[in-house]
């Protein structure tokens, strides 16, 4: 449950509000999508940022995962988690686009990264050697479906089944075979949202 920081102008939640909506639905698992968009500015960068603490501060309540967006605001990003690095937040970085410096200082809070299909775009070298340096143990995958189709689907409405097309890529950038990458990010998934 959460509110994307393109909607933070027209909607605002509270922080009781978000986990009373969280308690009440076994089926919500983690606190988001939420975080900081600065580079298409849909919403006022104040009310993205009052937001995205009041994401956090439910997540702490909760002790559940924070499933961050971050674009066009890593240092932002990093300087409001930092602030609450003595909570030991569970940390997803979703769609993780950013840069290896913003990925090291993330690793210091925890947290866990989600390759999407830009992993597979031929222009994301400085992405796939990012991911290279990530440990195995903080890695996820995701479609981010409807968007971001992998190749060979560039282009295409993303599903589901495409994932597959991600995680090969990920194996190669990490040196290990498709079967391993499914275990240990099926586990990373699994320590992340249920322990």
């Amino acid at each position: 449950i959460g509110i994307h920081p393109h909607e933070t102008d027209n909607n605002e939640i509270s922080v009781d509000e978000i986990v009373k909506n969280f308690n009440e639905n076994p089926k919500i698992i983690g606190i988001g999508e939420t975080g900081l968009d600065f580079y298409y500015n849909n919403s006022d960068k104040e009310k993205q940022i009052k937001s995205f603490k009041k994401h956090i501060e439910a997540s702490i309540k909760t002790n559940s995962p924070l499933i961050i967006h971050s674009r066009n605001a890593e240092d932002e990003t990093f300087e409001i988690l930092n602030q609450y690095h003595d909570k030991k937040l569970k940390i997803l970085m979703h769609c993780f686009t950013g840069s290896k410096n913003f990925a090291e200082k993330l690793l210091d809070l925890n947290a866990f990264f989600s390759a999407s299909g830009i992993i597979t775009f031929k222009n994301s070298f400085d992405l796939q050697e990012t991911f290279k340096f990530i440990p195995l143990d903080k890695i996820l995958v995701e479609t981010d479906s409807p968007f971001l189709a992998p190749v060979p689907n560039r282009g295409k409405k993303n599903e589901p089944s495409f994932i597959d097309f991600t995680a090969i890529k990920l194996a190669e950038i990490k040196g290990i075979n498709k079967t391993e990458i499914d275990k240990i990010t099926t586990a990373n998934f699994n320590n992340l949202f249920f322990n």
